[in-house]
């Protein structure tokens, strides 16, 4: 057996406990999220359709971040549970779910 922590995974909009569970667990939940943030700006950028957070425990989560050029100060904080999160957007939030996610 090995301890290594679980990868990636994609979870649909409706999976929200799921992928909590998993990010608790020490993966990178990539999850849907409802697009209302479409046209809105965060940091300087306009947020496009899709819209995705990008789950996990702080220390898995930035060095996550780190490799596709997110900056920790981008995640959001723990609230209620244990795991913070990203949001991501645009082309980025596409390649992860082109990536991610079962075929349909």
């Amino acid at each position: 057996m090995t301890d290594e922590p679980p990868g990636e995974r994609y979870f649909d909009r409706r999976q929200i406990r799921e992928a909590i569970a998993f990010a608790e667990a020490g993966g990178i939940a990539v999850h849907r999220n409802f697009d209302y943030y479409h046209g809105s700006t965060i940091r300087g950028m306009r947020r496009e359709r899709p819209f995705l957070h990008v789950i996990g425990l702080r220390p898995r989560l930035e060095e996550w971040g780190r490799k596709y050029g997110l900056r920790p100060e981008w995640i959001q904080p723990e609230k209620r549970r244990r795991v913070a999160h990203y949001d991501v957007f645009g082309a980025f939030a596409q390649e992860l779910i082109e990536r991610l996610a079962p075929p349909a």
